[in-house]
């Protein structure tokens, strides 16, 4: 979905703004792979796991929501609804329904872990996290 916003972004020229504004969800990226790196190599130092989940929200909210909130907000207000502005539409709307996804994932995982686990390690859905 990204790529086919930022390719058509780049060829029509118009809303250039917003595609570096889509980029500063990398930042977050950071934080996030420090965050499964750790979850994975089971460091023996819970501090450091501590600071970085606070971190990661923080960053996450920063690069990820904010940004997404306030081109959604700027589609709705400014964008014609046809043609590219439709198509473009539709990508953000999906980027912010996986995006929305994502940090309840990540709430439940770090912040809430008894919402997450059902009776058998199982989330609620019955399925395993991919984080865990």
């Amino acid at each position: 979905m990204a790529i086919s916003a930022f390719v058509s972004l780049i060829i029509t020229g118009r809303f250039l703004v917003a595609a570096m504004l889509l980029l500063l969800v990398e930042v977050s990226n950071i934080f996030l792979t420090i965050r499964m790196l750790l979850k994975m190599s089971n460091v023996p130092s819970p501090a450091l796991y501590e600071a970085n989940k606070y971190v990661n929200l923080v960053m996450y909210f920063a690069f990820r929501l904010a940004p997404q909130a306030y081109l959604t907000w700027y589609f709705v207000r400014y964008v014609e609804v046809q043609g590219q502005g439709a198509f473009l539409m539709a990508n953000l709307l999906l980027l912010d329904a996986m995006i929305l996804m994502y940090f309840s994932r990540l709430l439940r995982s770090d912040f809430f872990p008894s919402l997450r686990k059902g009776s058998a390690g199982r989330d609620v859905d019955g399925e395993k996290f991919l984080i865990d």
